[in-house]
């Protein structure tokens, strides 16, 4: 049985701590709490179903069983990936600030406060990816290749944390930090085979440097692996899958570290 150092266990009691009080705070006076991860997410899935498959006509890829082609349900799981990753990103440097306060007159370890928020957003994820998986057993287009889904949203959720740790150092001297985020999260939306497929890569028209940067830039690569296995079903590319292993692990530890260099000087700077 693993046991855990008192240190260890402070911390993780802090991270539930945070990963609820970001809860609490998500949700505040609403009647329905997390209910409404679900609505959002068959909401989502309706209206990019209409407006991509009724207004635009968009030919989704050819599912597995050949009867789940869907264009709402093969954008929802990139969008799913994508979101994780801008959440957790967007959200380290929020969680940072909220604990501002807290920070300079106590001491605990910082990034649980990241770590807890992190937490409460996969939660979130979880609840939507549910609602993905329960759409596609409807149509009896699952297989176990679904667990590639989750193993693409835990490298997603290293990835984005080790950038989260980052920026949020980072922004807690410099505010502008936030908005340039923003704006580079808006421009890397278009990097990433969210809203149309890789397929459209294979023009003669597409410059070779912008098929390599779409192809291989770490979300778009997590994007494709949650596909292959939830609406494919099929193994993913097993180079692709360790070099997505590798930004992941790789990613967080410097961030990771760097966050950790820089923990004793983050009060004095929020």
């Amino acid at each position: 049985m693993l046991t855990l150092s008192p240190s260890a266990r402070k911390s993780v009691n802090l991270i539930i701590h945070f990963a609820e009080r970001e809860s609490k705070a998500r949700y505040k006076r609403s009647l329905l709490g997390w209910f409404w991860s679900f609505a959002n997410s068959l909401t989502t899935v309706a209206v990019y179903s209409f407006v991509f498959g009724a207004v635009y006509n968009a030919q989704p890829p050819i599912t597995d069983n050949g009867r789940a082609e869907n264009f709402g349900l093969y954008l929802f799981t990139g969008l799913i990936t994508w979101t994780v990753f801008t959440g957790v990103v967007t959200g380290c440097m929020g969680w940072l600030q909220d604990v501002s306060d807290l920070r300079k007159k106590i001491y605990f370890p910082t990034e649980t406060a990241l770590l807890g928020g992190a937490a409460c957003n996969a939660i979130q994820t979880a609840l939507e990816a549910a609602v993905l998986l329960v759409i596609m057993a409807l149509f009896t287009n699952i297989s176990w290749t679904a667990l590639f889904l989750v193993f693409a949203l835990l490298l997603t959720m290293m990835f984005a944390l080790g950038i989260g740790f980052i920026v949020a150092v980072l922004n807690s001297r410099y505010r502008d930090i936030q908005y340039l985020t923003g704006v580079l999260i808006g421009v890397g939306f278009f990097l990433v085979p969210v809203v149309y497929p890789p397929s459209l890569l294979e023009h003669n028209d597409v410059p070779e440097i912008a098929r390599q940067l779409v192809t291989w830039n770490p979300p778009a690569i997590f994007v494709e692996i949650a596909r292959d296995g939830v609406y494919f079903l099929q193994t993913p590319d097993p180079l692709r899958v360790l070099v997505a292993t590798a930004w992941a692990v790789g990613t967080f530890a410097v961030g990771w570290l760097y966050f950790r260099s820089r923990s004793m000087e983050i009060s004095e700077e929020l």
